[in-house]
């Protein structure tokens, strides 16, 4: 849980998140990322056993968007995070890959140009 904590700064606007498969409690980052959530992770899995791709926590008083998606992700719901991203994000945010897949080659490539600096691999 550590190494993906110790990444998160107030500058974190987002994490994505590329998953072999649907999410589980037993994944490897799954903790963290419920922990950052305050619990919203582990709230949403117990209403949906597919819960939505995109959730919003907080981090240091600002909004947090965690992207959970398969390495085949849906065209969609991807521009419609970008979208989300685009409208105010600032100059000095990032976004952090949590790459559990070895998808984020392909996943770059869609990212666009404007964003592209904003991101960066666990």
């Amino acid at each position: 849980m550590n190494d993906l904590i110790q990444e998160i700064t107030p500058l974190t606007r987002a994490i994505v998140w590329l998953r072999p498969e649907d999410i589980s409690a037993q994944d490897h980052h799954y903790q963290a990322i419920d922990y950052l959530l305050n619990g919203l992770l582990t709230a949403t899995l117990k209403e949906n056993a597919s819960p939505s791709t995109l959730l919003v926590g907080t981090n240091f008083a600002n909004q947090l968007y965690v992207f959970a998606t398969k390495k085949e992700y849906k065209r969609s719901e991807l521009e419609s995070f970008f979208t989300l991203l685009s409208k105010d994000m600032k100059a000095e945010e990032r976004v952090l890959i949590v790459d559990d897949v070895n998808g984020r080659d392909g996943f770059l490539k869609q990212v666009p140009e404007k964003l592209h600096s904003h991101f960066h691999v666990l």
